[in-house]
């Protein structure tokens, strides 16, 4: 059982990131930035009236940002890959990938379900009924649930982008990995959702505020949704490459791999 170091993770994350963030960079304007643009000028699938196109874009970019993270911590595992090697290797392990999210969705629901009948069933709350709002305190409990399970199975993209097999083999080394260093990963976890709500906030109050006042409310197809895209797509880039290299600096230590050693090809080819 080794035990996890998140200063040294993030020690090696800055490192590589240094030397290689311009290819680093290139995997995630590829797959996040432009993709980011799309979606916000198209808009989210919002409400029964979210049109199709809406809806075709919003999944191809969940397709394309998994594809991202899968690449990007195969270039920081290393060895060496050019950086289309990455990207087809994301491509390649996209369907384990999927499947394994899939069988944590529904091993979620699962514990859910039965964890809502338990306390129903003892009168400590109520299930709610159809075309009910999900009460508070389910909803709490979902994303308690969530957090809590990903800080082991987080491993299942730096996994599924350095070995071979399929979901089972991700779920089995993910928990093999894990073990001994649950609350550190988890604390990873917490800040990986600490971010992503300081991004959303700058996204929507920083220079988002701005657009709005200058351009008018960002809707489909408008110019201000095309800037507030362009600008949540670069802070999206950085946020994404940050936490993928030091997720997979975190497998590597787990793993028993050297230091941050891994240099990405200085071509794109």
């Amino acid at each position: 059982m080794r035990k996890l170091s998140l200063s040294r993770a993030w020690d090696e994350t800055k490192s590589i990131v240094a030397h290689d963030g311009r290819l680093l960079g290139s995997v995630a304007l590829a797959l996040v930035f432009l993709p980011q643009i799309v979606m916000a000028v198209v808009g989210l699938p919002l409400g029964a009236q979210a049109s199709l196109a809406s809806r075709i874009v919003y999944f191809l970019v969940i397709l394309l940002g998994l594809t991202a993270q899968i690449a990007l911590n195969r270039l920081a595992i290393g060895p060496s890959i050019t950086v289309g090697g990455a990207i087809r290797r994301g491509l390649e392990r996209l369907g384990p990938m999927l499947a394994a999210m899939l069988l944590l969705i529904i091993a979620l629901t699962f514990l859910l379900i039965v964890i809502g009948i338990a306390l129903g069933a003892t009168g400590l709350a109520a299930m709610p009924g159809e075309a009910e709002v999900l009460p508070a305190w389910l909803v709490i409990l979902l994303i308690v649930m969530t957090a809590l399970s990903f800080g082991i199975f987080q491993l299942l993209i730096p996994v599924a982008a350095a070995e071979q097999g399929g979901p089972i083999h991700l779920f089995s080394r993910s928990w093999q990995l894990a073990r001994g260093n649950y609350l550190r990963l988890l604390a990873f976890i917490v800040l990986i959702i600490v971010g992503i709500f300081i991004v959303a906030l700058a996204s929507q109050f920083a220079l988002g505020t701005l657009i709005v006042a200058f351009l008018g409310e960002p809707r489909p197809w408008s110019l201000s949704a095309l800037a507030l895209g362009i600008f949540a797509g670069v802070i999206q880039v950085g946020f994404t490459v940050l936490t993928a290299v030091m997720l997979a600096r975190i497998y590597v230590q787990l793993a028993g791999g050297a230091g941050a050693q891994p240099s990405v090809p200085r071509s794109g080819t």
